[in-house]
């Protein structure tokens, strides 16, 4: 093997370790979420998601997802937090954080609507019941691959993360490229409801 093939398997092993690309042929597809049904009036939609929060070091996104009573903290505008040395969203802790999000997204075109998530450490997204990533162990901030959600109905879909940030550097954030081709953006705030 020359040294050019050998640098392109390890840069791909890389790639594929991190989870670090916008390459189609690393999307990861998902068919079947629904929106919600009925769709919710919008006298009773308030803005942003609601929020519960764990105070606990946890090593698994899995512990902090079996858990229920929690902290309910001010609802946040939407998943853009990322940190070196601050608190994690409205806490007072930047550490041994776990959090229930929880709310609506507005869905309003059909189409491929192509999502990522960056978190910092353990993170799980539902979107429409569907479950679009997991990213369950301590690690550093990393995005996940894009994740196609095939969008045919619009409208209010039900809209959920599990998240925790065990020590050092805290991230969560969710982005998406819209069905029209637009480009990448931080979901933005008037997309969600609770």
């Amino acid at each position: 093997m020359n040294i050019q093939a050998a640098l392109m398997k390890v840069s791909l092993m890389l790639i594929l370790a991190l989870g670090v690309t916008t390459s189609p042929a690393f999307a990861e597809s998902y068919t079947g979420g629904q929106p919600l049904s009925p769709q919710p009036e919008s006298s009773s939609l308030r803005p942003g998601l609601a929020i519960k929060y764990f105070f606990e070091y946890f090593g698994h996104i899995d512990e902090v997802s079996m858990l229920n009573d929690g902290q309910v903290g001010e609802p946040i505008a939407n998943i853009a937090h990322r940190t070196k040395t601050g608190n994690v969203f409205g806490t007072d802790r930047p550490m041994g954080v776990g959090a229930h999000i929880r709310g609506m997204i507005h869905l309003a075109q059909t189409g491929i609507y192509t999502f990522r998530v960056e978190s910092n450490d353990g993170v799980k997204v539902h979107v429409g019941g569907i479950k679009i990533w997991t990213d369950p162990e301590i690690h550093g901030n990393r995005w996940s691959r894009p994740l196609e959600y095939q969008v045919t109905e619009p409208g209010w879909y039900d809209f959920q993360i599990d998240y925790y940030q065990r020590k050092g550097t805290s991230a969560l954030q969710f982005a998406w490229t819209l069905p029209d081709g637009s480009s990448e953006e931080i979901v933005p705030p008037e997309a969600f409801a609770h």
